[in-house]
């Protein structure tokens, strides 16, 4: 009888040993395909990134460098472009991690994607605290290209001809500061794209003939891409903050495998 409760009792045990082990292991494979599945999505999404930033560097570089020369290597297109790397980088790592059940290669994925996810959300609070400064800066640079604006420039002259006709606009603040530049006091008037119906020779002797004002745009640029600048950085900032809790999720799926993976270790 002894023996009798005995091996039952070690049935019992085993029975529920190999239970929580099934369970164990179950609920580690969901995590680790969730897991696989979030880096797959990590990985595409660094490779869209890279794109996106590779077609705005050649479709914009010529406006990036026109505004802010300065920050040429750091502009947002480069920016993207390295996100997008360590994205891809990152992501892939976690990829190999998750189907090779690889305890130490999931812990650092999660390290990464944390480091990423603090550098992403400090970037994102510097770039609101320092909107004053890039407005500054595109002032400024706006003001020193248009004392440089003639056909012997012809990176500044298109790049200004593009903007003034595109924004309706006219000089930075207005019409007006093309009469402190050397092409402004030349022909006494403003660029042909100031007007309304851009014609050759359309700007021509603009200050003394104020009957024609109304054939030209009259008010500046600057505020007009400030707006779109303010803009962007709105949109690029509620873009971080939610990949930013995508990211945090992939930390939660990384952390709950690695658990996984230690019990699973301790257990063998």
């Amino acid at each position: 009888l002894c023996f009798s409760c005995a091996s039952e009792r070690l049935c019992v045990a085993v029975i529920l040993i190999y239970t929580g082990n099934m369970a164990l292991a179950t609920g580690m494979k969901c995590i680790k395909y969730l897991l696989f599945v979030f880096n797959l999505l990590f990985v595409v999404s660094g490779v869209v990134i890279i794109i996106v930033g590779a077609v705005i560097e050649s479709i914009y570089r010529n406006y990036i460098n026109f505004l802010a020369p300065k920050l040429s290597f750091a502009s947002p297109p480069m920016v993207l472009i390295g996100v997008g790397v360590v994205i891809f980088v990152v992501g892939f790592f976690g990829c190999c991690g998750a189907a090779k059940e690889n305890r130490c290669m999931v812990v650092t994925f999660a390290v990464l994607v944390v480091l990423i996810f603090i550098v992403q959300m400090s970037a994102g609070v510097a770039a609101y605290v320092m909107r004053s400064k890039v407005k500054s800066l595109l002032r400024e640079n706006l003001r020193a290209s248009m004392v440089n604006y003639n056909e012997s420039n012809p990176h500044i002259y298109r790049t200004w001809n593009v903007i003034q006709h595109d924004y309706m606009c006219c000089g930075t603040d207005g019409y007006e500061d093309w009469s402190a530049t050397r092409y402004g006091d030349a022909i006494n008037g403003v660029p042909d794209d100031c007007c309304k119906e851009s014609v050759r020779g359309c700007g021509y002797n603009i200050f003394n003939n104020h009957d024609q004002l109304g054939t030209i745009y009259k008010d500046g640029c600057f505020d007009k891409l400030e707006g779109d600048l303010l803009e962007n950085v709105t949109i690029l900032g509620g873009v971080a903050i939610g990949i930013g809790f995508v990211q945090l999720i992939g930390v939660a799926f990384a952390c709950c495998l690695a658990r996984s993976l230690k019990r699973q270790y301790e257990t063998v």
